[in-house]
């Protein structure tokens, strides 16, 4: 099998295309365990057969600029080939591992230089050197991850020997690039972290939907008591069911009254009792909140039905009852699960889900405090956090030492869920018992969570009389415990994120600087001086346009804001007029369109409104249509300069302007006599999503 590339050698002409002839050459002998890393590491960055990426492409186009190479390769070797996910001057996007030269680079931590590649006993039989395209020159700096595995290359090639290689500036260089690629590498890696914590989310939140329904479907099916209501004594006969779900003591009969009176007030728009038994109405499927002083408010569900006499006249009222508080309070549960995963996502801040989670939970627990607490192992203490309290209940807000209300510490270091019924006859609390119902504590649960093997966050769920607790409720203690941990997880991953931006940024800085200085190094014997000038001022609206973007993560960045600090290092931001909707560019758009205001704006400063005291420049852009054809047009306008001439010849900058935004859509320009005009048009989706 034979696959066509096409090899764009120095000054950018096409050479004769070339075939590459795949096959599965071993790779170079090394370590089995040496392999092995480097393919985990490279699976870990998921990072093979990607779409083109701008900040990976601005890479190589500087290795080129500086190197003064016509071909520069983000080169990652797995088994059996290589893979570029940064080309320039080389169409194809990967080659099998017999014609890999940056193979030879993955055991050393150097850079690897061949100022001859057909003189050298490691590349002078490989076909990219004895066919087209003739490489002859090669230098590639290692790609190190932070766990010290060489990964591949970042390398330039020529086609001409170069007996001296690289100078020590242009070296340095190269590596300081190639440690710009991993950095990216893990702020990518950084970047999926977090969406993949934001889709464990949403499938957490649907496996409980599920569960929910299952849950309820199975305690509909809970047993079922019979009561009897004679209508004209009032007396009802209750089976042993019905007065276990009333929660009275099982006796022939009752007064009417002393059921209706555990009906808690909330149910006074329904028609009474009573009254359904003078009129003979049947009620079906009614559910009654009933409170008892021993066992809270539960939730009854009855259905009733008469026996009538030969007149139609009602003589007994007949009637099932079943408690379907565990299926309420199941219901109840689901939804503050629901709920809290909801609210959970909006907050950024620890304390403010604290409240919102132990809200939720001791509402559907029915319980006296709820919250969560900060783990410190090593001093076997807990810093609360601001925790949901019933009425009269007194706030744990602060630092408590495990030990000084027992010694389940020991258990929750285990693992293991603290469930303590009564804190008076529990083993582990009882001889702290005081310190716990001076509290208010008579029931408690900790429910220990750890991040990364540690255990950092434990979950608390009071009450200050006895209850006892089903599986169902601590698996409701879990899971809030858990939601709160992929909370925090998310915040602290956020934070890294920002971090990592951070450095990133200092980092990018860092290296357009050593760039510009290498470059001013390099071309000091140029006499040309504007041209010098001119690739360091371009260096520069790179390094601006890449502020802009990792402020927005690399998703994007907004017009306006790309344009303003395009301009605004010129001190003429007062001789700008610019207007336009809110909209905003891909990675590689933008930094296209800072580019194009950069060298816009050096005309106008050259030849142009800018040139004078007076001059103006106007910079407006609108979107026309909907859908995928909606189209982008940008407006640069001048007046009050010299009158616009068409240049002569065309260098770089005036190349880049008829590219246009992106190298997409049309550009129209025009030299009038008020000054230079230019108009571009592009597509909004491609504007948008081009890599």
């Amino acid at each position: 099998m034979q696959k066509s590339a096409r090899y764009t050698g120095r000054h950018g002409s096409a050479l004769t295309p070339f075939k590459i002839e795949i096959a599965l050459f071993p790779l170079l002998e090394e370590p089995e365990a040496v392999h092995q890393k480097r393919l985990e590491a490279l699976e870990a960055y998921d990072i093979l057969d990607t779409p083109q990426e701008p900040e990976f492409d601005d890479i190589v186009l500087v290795a080129t600029a500086l190197c003064k190479t016509p071909v520069a390769l983000v080169s990652l070797v797995e088994l059996g080939r290589q893979w570029f996910k940064a080309r320039i001057g080389f169409e194809a996007c990967e080659t099998p591992i017999g014609q890999s030269v940056c193979a030879h680079a993955l055991g050393r931590q150097d850079t690897l230089i061949i100022p001859d590649l057909t003189t050298d006993p490691r590349t002078r039989d490989n076909t990219l050197v004895t066919e087209n395209p003739h490489i002859r020159f090669y230098a590639g700096a290692p790609l190190i991850t932070p766990g010290g595995v060489v990964i591949g290359t970042l390398c330039v090639i020529d086609t001409e020997i170069r007996p001296a290689g690289l100078d020590d500036a242009q070296r340095k260089a190269l590596e300081a690039l190639a440690r710009q690629v991993i950095l990216l590498l893990e702020a990518r890696r950084m970047s999926r972290r977090k969406d993949e914590l934001f889709r464990r989310q949403k499938n957490i939140a649907s496996t409980i939907r599920t569960s929910a329904i299952k849950t309820v479907a199975a305690q509909e099916a809970g047993r079922i008591g019979t009561y009897e209501i004679d209508i004209a004594t009032g007396n009802v006969k209750v089976s042993a069911e019905a007065c276990r779900i009333f929660g009275l003591p099982h006796a022939d009969s009752y007064p009417a009254a002393t059921i209706e009176a555990m009906i808690v007030a909330e149910d006074q728009g329904r028609q009474s009792n009573s009254e359904s038994r003078r009129t003979g109405d049947a009620e079906t499927d009614v559910e009654y909140r009933i409170g008892t002083p021993d066992r809270g408010i539960r939730w009854i569900s009855r259905h009733a039905t008469f026996e009538r006499d030969a007149d139609g006249k009602p003589l007994r009222m007949l009637g099932t009852v079943q408690d379907i508080t565990a299926q309420k309070r199941s219901i109840a549960r689901s939804a503050a699960l629901l709920d809290l995963g909801d609210r959970l996502r909006d907050l950024e801040d620890i304390e403010a889900m604290a409240l919102v989670a132990s809200d939720l939970m001791a509402k559907a627990l029915d319980a006296s405090r709820a919250g969560f607490g900060i783990v410190d192992l090593p001093s076997e203490s807990v810093m609360i956090q601001p925790e949901w309290c019933a009425p009269g209940v007194d706030s744990l807000v602060g630092l408590h030492h495990f030990r000084s209300y027992g010694s389940f510490i020991d258990d929750l270091k285990e693992g293991a869920t603290v469930v303590v019924t009564d804190v008076l006859t529990d083993a582990r609390t009882a001889k702290n018992a005081k310190a716990l119902t001076d509290l208010g504590v008579r029931v408690l649960v900790n429910l220990p969570i750890f991040d990364h093997g540690k255990f950092s966050l434990v979950v608390f769920v009071h009450h200050s009389t006895p209850y006892a607790w089903s599986d169902e409720e601590l698996s409701f203690v879990r899971s809030v415990g858990n939601r709160i941990q992929s909370a925090l997880t998310r915040l602290q991953a956020e934070t890294d994120q920002d971090l990592l931006n951070q450095e990133i940024g200092h980092r990018l800085k860092n290296t357009f600087a050593m760039v510009q200085a290498i470059a001013s190094q390099t071309l000091r014997p140029v006499a040309e001086r504007d041209h010098v000038l001119n690739f360091e001022k371009r260096l520069q609206a790179l390094s601006r346009a890449h502020d802009t973007l990792l402020a927005q993560n690399w998703m994007g960045a907004d017009v306006s804001a790309l344009v303003t600090g395009s301009i605004e290092t010129l001190g003429l931001a007062d001789r700008f007029d610019i207007s336009g909707p809110v909209f905003s560019f891909g990675p590689r758009s933008s930094l296209s369109l800072s580019l194009l205001v950069h060298e816009l704006t050096t005309n106008a400063l050259k030849y142009g409104a800018l040139s004078n005291p007076t001059g103006r420049v106007a910079i407006d852009w609108s979107i026309e249509g909907q859908g995928d054809n909606a189209t982008f047009r940008f407006r640069w306008s001048e007046q009050g300069g010299p009158p616009a001439q068409q240049p002569q010849t065309k260098g770089f900058g005036s190349r880049l302007i008829n590219m246009g935004l992106s190298g997409t859509g049309d550009v129209v320009a025009s030299y009038q006599h008020s000054g230079y005009r230019v108009e571009m048009t592009a597509i909004v989706f491609q504007l948008q999503h081009a890599k």
